[in-house]
């Protein structure tokens, strides 16, 4: 069986609320955006079930 890989490094992951709101007729649905943390996986490590959005509409994205 292969192994599912994901791109790594400087990738930003946005959520779906975000990634719609980049066209100017959905540009509301930043505020409905709820990936504000990131859930890791439970016994994981470190490793992530969910990143929080990292589009810059967000504080911790470095704009707000």
């Amino acid at each position: 069986m292969k192994a599912t890989t994901f791109p790594v490094g400087d990738s930003v992951v946005l959520s779906a609320e975000c990634t719609l709101a980049k066209r100017p007729e959905y540009q509301g649905l930043h505020r409905e955006c709820r990936r504000t943390d990131d859930i890791p996986l439970p016994h994981g490590r470190g490793i992530l079930l969910q990143p929080r959005c990292g589009c810059s509409c967000h504080p911790w994205a470095g704009c707000s």
